[in-house]
């Protein structure tokens, strides 16, 4: 490049067709090789820098260990679960748009790399988008016979014998499913939460309007039954009677003649 520049310092004008400058038309001819040896040098050193801007931020994706992805038609949410998982390695090592369809598709093996393979060979992959690639995979891989189920388990959700923390861990997971303009609501979301609780909890959170305010408040009412039934659970096995008056149904595995906090289940889980 040193060298080019000084030809070019050196270099007569062209186009002077005098006594002192006899060699116009060689001189145009020779600027004209010049520019063309300086564009393709600028290509190079472009090229280059594409790579190593690539390199850099593969270099960051693959220290996160981005999940690999066979393809298993047989369980469609796992595909889900690796789609989840590489865009947030996206988000933490802040790939550019550009790259992301390249740095997933590497993650891709088995049958999946074949059927990457195939849609190279169908379609010009090179100026391919994030949410396009993202629509085709979906459509591989998470048929909408499975989403339309899954939206129904976001609709139809209710509390039965999960705890509040699992309830509103339900809810949020689900809410992936659904209608991105519905979950993004706040107003929505709570009285989707809300819905959902039994009845015993939610006639007393009912006066709160905000999701978060919603489940702490949950919370709080389900302790304070918890307490509660404890209390009462105790105080009629003390007694000496071969069987509580109240039929205790254990809010944690549905089971009858307990509370959550005796529950054998949660207990076993302790050791």
């Amino acid at each position: 490049m040193f060298c080019l520049l000084k030809f070019q310092k050196d270099m007569p004008r062209t186009g002077e067709a005098t006594s002192s400058n006899p060699r116009a038309p060689h001189d145009e001819v020779m600027a004209r090789d010049f520019q063309a040896m300086k564009k393709m040098a600028d290509l190079a050193l472009e090229g280059t820098s594409e790579v190593n801007r690539r390199l850099k931020f593969l270099k960051v994706f693959i220290s996160l260990s981005p999940p690999q992805y066979a393809g298993n038609p047989d369980e469609p949410l796992e595909g889900v679960e690796w789609l989840k998982r590489i865009k947030q390695c996206f988000e933490v090592s802040d790939v550019p748009e550009d790259l992301k369809v390249g740095f997933a598709t590497y993650c891709l093996t088995g049958p999946a790399h074949c059927w990457w393979e195939f849609v190279k060979r169908r379609r010009d992959v090179i100026s391919i988008t994030w949410a396009e690639f993202e629509e085709l995979f979906l459509n591989n891989y998470f048929p909408e016979t499975t989403r339309l189920a899954k939206y129904d388990e976001f609709l139809w959700l209710t509390q039965q014998n999960m705890t509040i923390a699992q309830l509103s861990s339900k809810l949020l997971e689900l809410s992936w499913y659904a209608r991105p303009n519905l979950v993004s609501s706040d107003k929505y979301k709570a009285w989707k939460f809300l819905r959902a609780l039994r009845p015993s909890i939610r006639t007393r959170v009912a006066q709160f309007s905000t999701y978060d305010d919603i489940v702490a408040a949950a919370l709080r009412v389900e302790q304070s039954l918890e307490d509660s039934e404890e209390e009462s659970f105790e105080e009629a096995s003390g007694a000496g009677e071969k069987r509580p008056r109240k039929q205790y149904i254990c809010h944690h595995c549905g089971e009858p003649g307990h509370i959550r906090p005796k529950c054998p289940e949660l207990n076993s889980r302790a050791f």
